[in-house]
């Protein structure tokens, strides 16, 4: 099982960029909106962000899961105590802990100035395609990370489902947040778990009470839970930030200044 684990951890970054290839190269033939040609530079410059990130995860994400795992080797938290190590309730519970987390700090992101002005780097982007999944300022990638080597250890998750979710959720942002169109049935039936591409489309609208609606990574039951779910018309959308829509905002430079501004 451990040997599993790290082969499929040690292929997630290769599982990541062979996506968003794929998304890339469907997002340029089957675009769901039109896309302008400042968009092929946004993209590139968006890559720069995430290449950044990449390299964080790297770093960050040892770490994390060297916490996590001295954690369960001394049977230290939550689900420790109240589920049979390994099972699969046990894993699965994980699962939904880790994502459940994820939800809890993205409402708080939002909700708080200081966080909100690093996540806010992810929002501005004018256009939702593959590129913006993980584009996110650094310092925000580093908050991520410390919310999850605190709460996650906490919470009795294991190193199984940590690998496990993050073998799926990488993947799954990218085509949550692709410019694709995706078939009537999959928005309807699949939302009612995940986070589809248009469930997640009204979080990235600029009017703010959109905004702050529709906060689940993977899925959509913690909105549904919480009363933050919401619908709307994705077509009549704007997308973006208003204070961040001139073309110096969306360089390298601009996002990465943007929270101090």
């Amino acid at each position: 099982m451990s040997n599993l684990l790290s082969t499929l951890n040690d292929l997630t970054p290769v599982i990541v960029i062979v996506c968003m290839a794929l998304f890339m190269t469907m997002e340029h033939y089957l675009p769901y909106f039109e896309q302008g040609a400042f968009r092929k530079k946004q993209r590139t410059r968006n890559l720069v962000i995430v290449a950044l990130a990449f390299v964080l995860n790297g770093i960050l994400g040892t770490g994390i899961a060297g916490v996590i795992m001295t954690a369960g080797s001394r049977h230290f938290g939550l689900l420790y105590h109240i589920l049979p190590e390994n099972s699969l309730i046990a894993i699965v519970s994980g699962i939904f802990f880790i994502d459940l987390n994820s939800y809890a700090f993205h409402r708080i992101y939002h909700k708080i100035p200081f966080f909100w002005r690093f996540h806010r780097v992810h929002h501005a982007d004018t256009l939702v395609d593959s590129t913006s999944g993980l584009r996110l300022h650094p310092i925000e990638f580093l908050l991520q990370s410390l919310t999850q080597v605190t709460v996650l250890p906490l919470l009795g998750v294991s190193i199984t489902s940590f690998v496990i979710y993050f073998v799926f959720a990488l993947p799954w942002f990218l085509l949550n947040h692709s410019n694709l169109q995706f078939p009537a049935w999959f928005e309807r039936y699949g939302s009612l778990l995940l986070v589809t591409p248009n469930w997640h489309r009204v979080h990235h609208s600029n009017y703010r009470p959109e905004t702050d609606s529709n906060f689940g990574d993977i899925f959509t039951i913690w909105d549904r839970l919480f009363g933050t779910a919401r619908k709307a018309d994705v077509e009549k959308m704007t997308f973006g930030l208003e204070n961040f829509r001139e073309e110096g905002d969306q360089t390298v430079g601009g996002l990465l200044k943007m929270p101090f501004r």
